[in-house]
Protein backbone atom coordinates (compact mmCIF):
# COMPACT_ATOMS: atom_id res chain seq x y z
CA UNK A 1 0.00 0.00 0.00
CA UNK A 2 0.98 3.73 -0.36
CA UNK A 3 1.08 4.67 2.80
CA UNK A 4 3.24 2.21 3.72
CA UNK A 5 5.76 3.37 1.08
CA UNK A 6 5.82 6.42 3.08
CA UNK A 7 7.36 5.38 6.02
CA UNK A 8 11.34 6.21 5.56
CA UNK A 9 13.02 2.41 4.73
CA UNK A 10 16.35 3.27 7.34
CA UNK A 11 14.31 3.25 9.71
CA UNK A 12 14.49 0.31 12.48
CA UNK A 13 11.83 -1.51 12.96
CA UNK A 14 10.26 0.27 16.36
CA UNK A 15 10.05 3.44 14.47
CA UNK A 16 8.44 2.19 11.79
CA UNK A 17 5.78 0.93 14.18
CA UNK A 18 5.47 4.01 15.62
CA UNK A 19 5.23 6.03 12.66
CA UNK A 20 2.48 3.51 11.41
CA UNK A 21 0.59 4.06 14.52
CA UNK A 22 1.01 7.40 14.42
CA UNK A 23 -0.30 7.81 10.70
CA UNK A 24 -3.14 5.40 11.68
CA UNK A 25 -4.24 7.63 14.46
CA UNK A 26 -4.29 10.86 12.30
CA UNK A 27 -6.36 9.27 9.58
CA UNK A 28 -8.13 8.11 12.19
CA UNK A 29 -9.25 11.47 13.33
CA UNK A 30 -9.23 12.98 10.83
CA UNK A 31 -11.90 11.05 8.84
CA UNK A 32 -13.99 10.30 12.55
CA UNK A 33 -14.25 14.39 12.52
CA UNK A 34 -15.64 14.35 9.82
CA UNK A 35 -18.55 11.43 10.35
CA UNK A 36 -19.15 12.30 13.59
CA UNK A 37 -19.16 16.27 13.14
CA UNK A 38 -21.87 15.60 10.25
CA UNK A 39 -23.41 13.32 12.43
CA UNK A 40 -24.04 16.05 15.51
CA UNK A 41 -25.32 18.49 13.54
CA UNK A 42 -27.73 16.13 12.30
CA UNK A 43 -28.74 15.18 15.33
CA UNK A 44 -28.39 18.63 16.70
CA UNK A 45 -30.53 20.22 14.03
CA UNK A 46 -33.34 17.09 14.85
CA UNK A 47 -33.38 18.10 18.56
CA UNK A 48 -33.90 21.96 17.95
CA UNK A 49 -36.78 20.77 15.57
CA UNK A 50 -38.33 18.74 18.09
CA UNK A 51 -38.35 21.37 20.26
CA UNK A 52 -39.36 24.23 17.89
CA UNK A 53 -42.44 21.48 17.12
CA UNK A 54 -43.52 21.44 20.54
CA UNK A 55 -43.46 25.45 21.15
CA UNK A 56 -45.98 24.96 17.37
CA UNK A 57 -48.28 22.58 18.99
CA UNK A 58 -48.08 24.32 22.60
CA UNK A 59 -49.57 27.27 20.39
CA UNK A 60 -51.46 25.68 18.15
CA UNK A 61 -53.30 24.68 21.67
CA UNK A 62 -53.63 28.17 22.98
CA UNK A 63 -54.85 29.42 19.20
CA UNK A 64 -57.52 26.68 19.55
CA UNK A 65 -58.48 27.34 23.25
CA UNK A 66 -58.87 31.18 22.21
CA UNK A 67 -61.08 30.35 19.11
CA UNK A 68 -63.01 27.67 21.47
CA UNK A 69 -63.43 29.23 24.34
CA UNK A 70 -62.22 33.01 24.58
CA UNK A 71 -63.89 34.24 20.87
CA UNK A 72 -67.32 32.90 22.03
CA UNK A 73 -67.03 35.27 24.94
CA UNK A 74 -65.90 38.07 23.52
CA UNK A 75 -68.80 38.11 20.09
CA UNK A 76 -70.67 40.64 21.11
CA UNK A 77 -68.06 43.52 22.35
CA UNK A 78 -66.59 43.01 19.49
CA UNK A 79 -69.12 43.66 16.86
CA UNK A 80 -69.15 47.05 18.73
CA UNK A 81 -65.32 47.33 19.13
CA UNK A 82 -62.53 44.90 17.47
CA UNK A 83 -60.78 43.50 19.87
CA UNK A 84 -57.41 42.11 19.33
CA UNK A 85 -57.94 39.48 22.38
CA UNK A 86 -60.60 38.11 20.07
CA UNK A 87 -57.77 37.05 17.41
CA UNK A 88 -56.64 33.81 18.42
CA UNK A 89 -53.00 34.23 16.33
CA UNK A 90 -53.15 38.16 18.73
CA UNK A 91 -52.90 35.06 21.82
CA UNK A 92 -50.58 32.61 20.01
CA UNK A 93 -47.85 35.62 19.95
CA UNK A 94 -48.40 37.56 23.18
CA UNK A 95 -48.10 34.25 24.79
CA UNK A 96 -44.85 33.37 23.06
CA UNK A 97 -43.53 36.43 23.98
CA UNK A 98 -44.26 35.83 27.81
CA UNK A 99 -42.70 32.75 27.40
CA UNK A 100 -39.34 34.07 25.31
CA UNK A 101 -39.06 37.07 27.83
CA UNK A 102 -39.68 34.40 31.01
CA UNK A 103 -37.44 31.83 29.78
CA UNK A 104 -34.35 33.74 27.93
CA UNK A 105 -31.69 31.88 28.65
CA UNK A 106 -33.14 28.94 26.68
CA UNK A 107 -35.96 30.58 24.09
CA UNK A 108 -34.85 34.39 24.46
CA UNK A 109 -33.23 34.15 20.76
CA UNK A 110 -36.26 32.25 19.22
CA UNK A 111 -38.92 34.28 17.28
CA UNK A 112 -42.23 32.77 16.31
CA UNK A 113 -44.11 34.27 13.24
CA UNK A 114 -47.64 33.54 11.59
CA UNK A 115 -46.16 33.96 7.75
CA UNK A 116 -49.49 34.32 6.11
CA UNK A 117 -49.62 34.81 1.59
CA UNK A 118 -52.17 37.27 2.36
CA UNK A 119 -52.68 38.44 6.31
CA UNK A 120 -54.60 41.40 8.10
CA UNK A 121 -51.98 42.50 9.63
CA UNK A 122 -49.45 43.37 7.09
CA UNK A 123 -46.27 42.24 9.91
CA UNK A 124 -47.47 38.25 9.19
CA UNK A 125 -46.88 38.99 5.34
CA UNK A 126 -44.36 36.41 4.22
CA UNK A 127 -41.55 36.82 2.43
CA UNK A 128 -40.41 35.47 -0.67
CA UNK A 129 -38.21 32.45 0.76
CA UNK A 130 -41.58 32.19 3.32
CA UNK A 131 -43.88 31.56 0.30
CA UNK A 132 -41.94 29.02 -1.27
CA UNK A 133 -41.74 27.00 2.08
CA UNK A 134 -45.84 27.74 2.08
CA UNK A 135 -45.80 26.53 -1.49
CA UNK A 136 -43.78 23.31 -0.07
CA UNK A 137 -46.18 22.30 2.54
CA UNK A 138 -49.22 23.04 0.01
CA UNK A 139 -47.23 20.46 -2.23
CA UNK A 140 -46.45 17.78 0.31
CA UNK A 141 -50.59 18.12 1.83
CA UNK A 142 -51.99 17.14 -1.33
CA UNK A 143 -49.98 13.98 -1.31
CA UNK A 144 -50.86 13.52 2.03
CA UNK A 145 -47.42 13.64 3.31
CA UNK A 146 -45.93 15.12 6.65
CA UNK A 147 -46.36 18.48 6.53
CA UNK A 148 -43.19 19.74 8.19
CA UNK A 149 -40.32 21.82 6.59
CA UNK A 150 -36.68 22.56 8.07
CA UNK A 151 -33.66 23.94 7.05
CA UNK A 152 -31.48 27.91 6.98
CA UNK A 153 -33.03 30.98 6.17
CA UNK A 154 -30.78 34.28 5.69
CA UNK A 155 -33.25 37.08 7.80
CA UNK A 156 -31.93 40.86 7.61
CA UNK A 157 -28.16 39.23 6.88
CA UNK A 158 -28.18 36.54 9.97
CA UNK A 159 -28.64 32.91 8.95
CA UNK A 160 -31.53 30.96 10.99
CA UNK A 161 -32.65 27.84 11.34
CA UNK A 162 -36.23 27.22 11.16
CA UNK A 163 -38.96 24.49 11.29
CA UNK A 164 -42.24 25.30 9.86
CA UNK A 165 -46.02 23.92 9.76
CA UNK A 166 -48.64 24.72 7.59
CA UNK A 167 -51.82 26.78 8.60
CA UNK A 168 -54.89 25.72 7.02
CA UNK A 169 -58.40 26.81 7.56
CA UNK A 170 -60.50 23.59 8.58
CA UNK A 171 -63.17 25.59 10.16
CA UNK A 172 -65.62 28.23 8.63
CA UNK A 173 -66.11 29.77 11.74
CA UNK A 174 -62.36 31.47 11.00
CA UNK A 175 -63.52 32.83 7.53
CA UNK A 176 -66.01 35.16 9.35
CA UNK A 177 -63.22 37.97 9.06
CA UNK A 178 -61.25 36.89 5.70
CA UNK A 179 -64.11 35.89 3.71
CA UNK A 180 -64.82 39.80 2.13
CA UNK A 181 -65.03 42.91 3.67
CA UNK A 182 -68.83 42.80 3.25
CA UNK A 183 -69.04 39.98 5.37
CA UNK A 184 -67.24 41.16 8.39
CA UNK A 185 -67.38 42.21 11.45
CA UNK A 186 -69.22 45.82 11.60
CA UNK A 187 -66.19 46.43 13.95
CA UNK A 188 -63.58 45.43 11.48
CA UNK A 189 -64.85 47.30 8.73
CA UNK A 190 -64.73 50.23 11.00
CA UNK A 191 -60.88 49.40 11.16
CA UNK A 192 -60.40 49.22 7.07
CA UNK A 193 -62.66 52.01 6.87
CA UNK A 194 -60.32 54.36 8.74
CA UNK A 195 -57.54 53.22 7.07
CA UNK A 196 -55.61 50.84 9.43
CA UNK A 197 -55.96 48.05 6.68
CA UNK A 198 -55.47 47.71 3.03
CA UNK A 199 -58.56 47.14 0.89
CA UNK A 200 -58.27 43.27 0.71
CA UNK A 201 -55.88 42.74 2.90
CA UNK A 202 -56.57 39.68 5.10
CA UNK A 203 -59.46 38.56 2.69
CA UNK A 204 -59.96 35.77 -0.15
CA UNK A 205 -59.23 32.99 2.57
CA UNK A 206 -60.61 29.55 1.43
CA UNK A 207 -61.52 26.18 3.45
CA UNK A 208 -59.02 23.69 3.68
CA UNK A 209 -56.71 25.27 1.94
CA UNK A 210 -53.06 26.81 3.17
CA UNK A 211 -53.11 29.96 3.71
CA UNK A 212 -49.83 31.06 5.39
CA UNK A 213 -47.12 28.72 7.68
CA UNK A 214 -46.50 28.64 11.44
CA UNK A 215 -42.60 29.42 11.61
CA UNK A 216 -39.86 29.49 14.41
CA UNK A 217 -36.77 30.72 13.73
CA UNK A 218 -33.72 29.94 15.81
CA UNK A 219 -30.18 31.58 15.42
CA UNK A 220 -27.85 29.34 13.31
CA UNK A 221 -25.38 29.73 15.59
CA UNK A 222 -26.82 28.36 17.91
CA UNK A 223 -26.95 25.06 16.16
CA UNK A 224 -23.45 25.56 15.31
CA UNK A 225 -22.64 26.22 19.02
CA UNK A 226 -24.52 23.34 20.23
CA UNK A 227 -22.62 21.14 17.40
CA UNK A 228 -19.37 22.25 18.58
CA UNK A 229 -19.84 21.91 22.10
CA UNK A 230 -20.63 18.42 21.58
CA UNK A 231 -18.11 17.82 18.94
CA UNK A 232 -14.94 18.97 21.04
CA UNK A 233 -16.06 16.22 24.14
CA UNK A 234 -16.95 13.49 21.84
CA UNK A 235 -13.37 13.76 19.25
CA UNK A 236 -12.12 14.89 23.26
CA UNK A 237 -12.91 11.30 24.44
CA UNK A 238 -12.40 9.54 21.00
CA UNK A 239 -8.84 11.00 20.59
CA UNK A 240 -7.62 9.40 24.29
CA UNK A 241 -9.10 6.34 24.17
CA UNK A 242 -7.47 5.89 20.66
CA UNK A 243 -4.28 7.42 21.91
CA UNK A 244 -4.24 5.07 24.71
CA UNK A 245 -4.84 2.22 22.42
CA UNK A 246 -2.35 3.31 20.06
CA UNK A 247 0.27 3.42 23.13
CA UNK A 248 -0.57 0.26 24.02
CA UNK A 249 -0.14 -1.22 20.77
CA UNK A 250 2.83 -0.22 20.28
CA UNK A 251 4.13 -0.88 24.25
CA UNK A 252 3.19 -4.10 22.95
CA UNK A 253 4.52 -4.72 19.63
CA UNK A 254 7.92 -3.30 21.56
CA UNK A 255 7.97 -5.43 24.16
CA UNK A 256 6.62 -8.59 22.24
CA UNK A 257 8.31 -8.06 18.98
CA UNK A 258 11.17 -5.44 18.55
CA UNK A 259 12.68 -6.55 21.57
CA UNK A 260 12.36 -10.18 20.83
CA UNK A 261 13.74 -9.53 17.63
CA UNK A 262 16.74 -7.53 19.00
CA UNK A 263 18.26 -10.34 21.18
CA UNK A 264 17.82 -12.93 18.57
CA UNK A 265 19.65 -10.35 15.98
CA UNK A 266 22.11 -10.08 19.02
CA UNK A 267 22.59 -13.88 19.79
CA UNK A 268 22.75 -14.61 15.87
CA UNK A 269 26.19 -11.69 15.22
CA UNK A 270 27.67 -13.38 18.53
CA UNK A 271 27.54 -16.86 17.60
CA UNK A 272 28.82 -15.40 13.86
CA UNK A 273 31.86 -14.42 15.63
CA UNK A 274 31.96 -17.52 17.11
CA UNK A 275 30.94 -17.52 20.38
CA UNK A 276 28.71 -20.76 20.02
CA UNK A 277 28.14 -20.85 24.24
CA UNK A 278 25.62 -18.31 23.68
CA UNK A 279 21.64 -19.71 23.12
CA UNK A 280 19.20 -18.55 21.30
CA UNK A 281 16.45 -18.26 24.22
CA UNK A 282 12.33 -19.03 23.21
CA UNK A 283 10.46 -16.91 25.60
CA UNK A 284 6.96 -17.43 23.70
CA UNK A 285 5.29 -19.93 21.46
CA UNK A 286 4.29 -17.73 18.73
CA UNK A 287 6.23 -16.72 15.07
CA UNK A 288 8.87 -15.30 16.75
CA UNK A 289 9.56 -18.01 19.55
CA UNK A 290 9.30 -20.30 16.02
CA UNK A 291 12.07 -18.04 14.55
CA UNK A 292 14.57 -18.17 17.57
CA UNK A 293 13.82 -21.99 17.39
CA UNK A 294 15.05 -22.04 13.62
CA UNK A 295 18.07 -20.09 14.95
CA UNK A 296 18.84 -22.64 17.46
CA UNK A 297 18.80 -25.76 14.93
CA UNK A 298 21.14 -23.01 12.59
CA UNK A 299 23.85 -23.03 15.56
CA UNK A 300 23.33 -27.14 15.95
CA UNK A 301 23.74 -27.83 12.89
CA UNK A 302 26.87 -25.18 12.60
CA UNK A 303 28.18 -26.49 15.27
CA UNK A 304 27.91 -30.43 13.93
CA UNK A 305 29.61 -28.35 10.80
CA UNK A 306 32.50 -27.19 12.23
CA UNK A 307 33.18 -30.06 14.63
CA UNK A 308 33.44 -32.45 11.50
CA UNK A 309 35.32 -29.60 9.76
CA UNK A 310 38.21 -29.69 12.92
CA UNK A 311 38.10 -33.53 12.70
CA UNK A 312 38.73 -33.09 8.77
CA UNK A 313 41.92 -30.96 9.42
CA UNK A 314 42.75 -33.18 12.14
CA UNK A 315 43.02 -36.07 10.41
CA UNK A 316 44.60 -34.44 7.49
CA UNK A 317 46.81 -33.01 8.98
CA UNK A 318 47.90 -36.84 11.46
CA UNK A 319 48.25 -37.97 8.28
CA UNK A 320 51.24 -35.31 6.42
Amino acid sequence: MKIFALIPRNFNLSKKLTTLMFAIFLLGIIVSSIFCYNILRSNTEHELNRQANVLISTMDSIRKYNQDKVNPLLEKQSEQKFLLESIPSYAVSEVFNILTNSYKDKYGEYIYKDAMINPTNSNDLATEEEIKIIERLSEQDKLGGQNIAQGFLTIDGKKKFYTSRPIKITQSSCLICHTSLEKSPKSLQILYEQGKYGANQGFGWELNKIIGTKMIYIPAEQVYKITNENFILIIGIFTAIFAVTIFLATLWLKQYVVQPLNRITQVAEAVSLGEMDIEFKKHSNDEIGHLADAFTRMKTSLEIALKRLVKKVDRNQNQL
